[in-house]
């Protein structure tokens, strides 16, 4: 999982050949297959690298070990998802599988490149939604446009189902009546009847979602009708659960509507602070705000900048020269050139700005790059 702490731990480890490798993937198809293959590709390019900055062929085939470990991993690779970084240092190596493509590359520098993982703390992180229904449970993995059915295999999703899968069920628990299908569909049921079979129905599948939460680490919002979300709320072992839910009935909505809805909270719950640097943003006056990077960089050296956006796939050779204050760019990597917006993302960071990575068409001022100014 993708969070404020794994960046900065990211941002803070030393070493001269800090190396990062980020490949677009994909969760099927004939170009599912490709993906090993290419990484194995990256895997040797990194090697010559690693080779010409001094290391020996052994020492680099070492170092990159982890990484190539990874091709022997078929599971791997058959539970990819549509992106893929890799970060390699004196101190360890981290994987992380994105929702959403990257760029095919090899940085090796003093720093890594993080530019790539940014986005899951903006606009594109994923998301869960639970959503809590008595006839039609669903577990819908979420980003921002895109959503998949995972709900987990061979659970009960109604409770109707689940009084049927088991008839030991039913006499597991008694309230005034002869047994659990009894107690929820005969006429003389009373709601606390209803209520103890729906609560043991959402305590059996809340095992098998809590399971497959547990993997990826995802925020969870969840969408049902009062009675529902207050009876799951009491089984629920999740720690990511937002406590704020929504109050609708989720089988009046497709899975792409219980998206929407989800991602609406999760702006407001997650993102207040992107959307209050923006709505601040348009109100600035004068020398407060700027999209020139080189003032940009230069202001985020001094401290200056509040917050920092970037748009997202975008990228600028260059170095920053400290004697002189000033920025230097390139067309094309040369030696002792960094790629510039992950190098200001690094700075500004460390420098306690906030930085947020944006679709184009969301830019403030429709520009590579923007800022905020503290004074």
């Amino acid at each position: 999982m993708v969070s404020e702490k794994s960046i900065k731990e990211l941002i803070t480890k030393n070493g001269k050949e800090l190396v990062t490798i980020t490949l677009p993937t994909h969760k099927k198809g004939e170009e599912s297959k490709q993906d090993p293959i290419r990484f194995k590709n990256l895997i040797s390019k990194a090697t010559e690298i690693l080779k010409a900055r001094g290391k020996k062929e052994a020492e680099a085939e070492a170092y990159l070990k982890p990484a190539k470990d990874l091709l022997e991993r078929p599971m791997f690779w058959s539970h990819a998802d549509h992106g893929l970084a890799i970060y390699l240092n004196d101190e360890g190596f981290n994987v992380y599988k994105l929702p959403y493509s990257v760029e095919e590359q090899v940085y090796v520098n003093d720093h890594h490149l993080v530019t790539p993982l940014l986005p899951m703390l903006s606009m594109d992180g994923r998301f869960t939604v639970l959503a809590l229904s008595r006839q039609k449970m669903r577990l819908l993995e979420c980003t921002r446009n895109e959503v998949t059915d995972i709900t987990p295999e061979g659970v009960s999703t109604s409770v109707e189902d689940y009084l049927e899968v088991d008839p030991e069920k039913q006499l597991q628990f008694h309230s005034g009546a002869k047994g659990q299908k009894a107690m929820y569909f005969g006429h003389g049921a009373s709601e606390e009847d209803r209520k103890i079979v729906v609560e043991q129905f959402f305590r059996e599948f809340e095992k098998a979602a809590t399971t497959k939460l547990r993997v990826n680490g995802d925020p969870v919002v969840l969408i049902g009708l009062p009675d529902n979300v207050s009876l799951y709320k009491k089984v629920n072992n999740y720690s990511r659960a937002i406590d704020q839910h929504i109050d609708h009935n989720p089988d009046e909505l497709s899975d792409k509507k219980l998206r929407d809805k989800g991602w609406e909270l999760i702006q407001e719950h997650f993102l207040k602070d992107m959307y209050s640097s923006l709505e601040s943003f348009t109100t600035r006056g004068e020398g407060k705000v700027s999209n020139n990077l080189s003032e940009i960089v230069e202001a985020t050296v001094m401290g200056r900048s509040q917050a920092v956006f970037i748009s997202r796939g975008e990228s600028k050779w260059g170095h920053y020269d400290e004697d002189n204050q000033t920025v230097h760019f390139s067309t094309e990597p040369r030696n002792g050139d960094v790629e510039l917006l992950n190098w200001l993302s690094i700075t500004a960071h460390k420098q306690g700005s906030k930085v947020f990575i944006l679709p184009k068409e969301e830019m403030p001022m429709k520009s590579m790059v923007a800022a905020s100014y503290r004074f």
